[in-house]
């Protein structure tokens, strides 16, 4: 299924790191999850879940990260993924502290 213009601008990736060996990322539309993937590698599940639903990551607006309670390393894994991509598309990472369950 393609998505359309006008619904691409409210996505946003949500990476949960906070168990060892696992990385959660959900897509979310207007706060709620639309898809969600679990694999071993943050970027092989942000890969595979944009994939899947057609979209580059230029189409996600905002990319947040889980900020515990976790594992340690797992956490700055995702807090480092979440702010190199927000970085690498120009974009100010903003964390949004918004629940999306």
């Amino acid at each position: 299924m393609k998505m359309n213009q006008k619904r691409k601008k409210n996505l946003k990736l949500y990476l949960d790191t906070s168990q060892a060996k696992k990385a959660k990322v959900e897509l979310i539309d207007k706060n709620k999850i639309v898809d969600s993937l679990t694999t071993d590698s943050p970027l092989d599940s942000i890969e595979k879940i944009l994939k899947k639903n057609n979209l580059k990551v230029e189409d996600i607006e905002d990319i947040d990260f889980h900020k515990g309670p976790g594992s340690f390393t797992g956490l700055r894994v995702g807090a480092a993924v979440a702010n190199t991509l927000n970085w690498a598309l120009g974009r100010k990472f903003r964390s949004s502290e918004i629940k999306y369950k």
